[in-house]
């Protein structure tokens, strides 16, 4: 059973969830026609849940987060929660709110003629194309409900925020691991003497390796190929350097790095030079 707190819109209500005692979106077609506030009412199948589970908008009030907010970008962020859902699996619907409010301030912005630079928009494009892809259609939803389009800096971050939705953490933990890449593919180059095309299949494939590596390191999952002695012996360069890699990243990470993520590192690094 809901308790309605807030119309936002004839498709949008900021609603109490009493049986788990919390405050909600929900969205749908004429969800909020008719509708008062404090009236109960049961919701149908069509109708999507969003639950205000970030740890800062815990600390407010349903109104306080959605203050100042156009309904619209609600909407449009729920449209594009389920576009992701259907092209990638499983999304936590809970990034609507972050989402819809990136969009809001990222609209004012090109209105206003503020374009916010995103230097690690290649790199966010390369790291996750198919989020990067659920971003573009993004992109030209919102010029069709706001007459506005928005730059390729912009699509970059939106591409962050559903990939945070794929993997359930926040974008600024997936800026984190984009930055922290990019650090490591500028040290592999510098420490193997070569320099990398952002737009070949060997950047593609070596930054795919090391999103893989750097995912279990931070997760604490076992590499399950342990190819320490191999690479060693066979490319001490390139294992010396991924040692020293891998001590940084332990750092920046803050956790333990096992020997087969050197060995690991450095075979991918060795294919650099080939």
């Amino acid at each position: 059973m809901y308790r309605v707190i807030k119309v936002l819109n004839n498709n949008g209500v900021l609603v109490y969830d009493m049986k788990r005692k919390e405050e909600a979106i929900l969205l749908g077609s004429g969800i909020g026609f008719g509708k008062h506030v404090n009236e109960r009412f049961q919701r149908d199948e069509n109708t999507k849940r969003y639950a205000i589970v970030d740890r800062e908008e815990k600390k407010r009030t349903g109104r306080q987060v959605l203050s100042g907010m156009d309904p619209a970008f609600l909407e449009l962020a729920g449209t594009i929660v389920d576009v992701a859902r259907q092209e990638l699996g499983e999304i936590n619907p809970n990034i609507l709110i972050p989402l819809a409010d990136h969009i809001a301030v990222a609209v004012e912005r090109m209105q206003h003629g503020i374009l916010l630079k995103n230097p690690f928009h290649a790199d966010i494009r390369i790291l996750y194309p198919e989020e990067y892809q659920i971003a573009k259609k993004s992109q030209a939803m919102i010029e069709k409900s706001f007459g506005c389009m928005l730059c390729e800096d912009e699509v970059g971050y939106i591409a962050l925020h559903i990939h945070a939705g794929r993997m359930d953490e926040k974008p600024e933990e997936a800026l984190h691991m984009v930055t922290l890449m990019k650090r490591v593919a500028a040290m592999a180059e510098e420490g193997m003497d070569v320099t990398l095309d952002p737009e070949s299949v060997l950047f593609e494939r070596f930054m795919a390796h090391l999103r893989y590596l750097l995912s279990r390191i931070r997760n604490g999952e076992l590499i399950p190929l342990d190819m320490d002695q191999y690479a060693r012996t066979q490319f001490p360069r390139s294992y010396r350097l991924a040692g020293q890699i891998c001590g940084e990243i332990g750092k920046e990470l803050n956790r333990p790095v096992p020997k087969e993520a050197v060995g690991h590192l450095a075979i991918h690094m060795e294919r650099l030079r080939l």
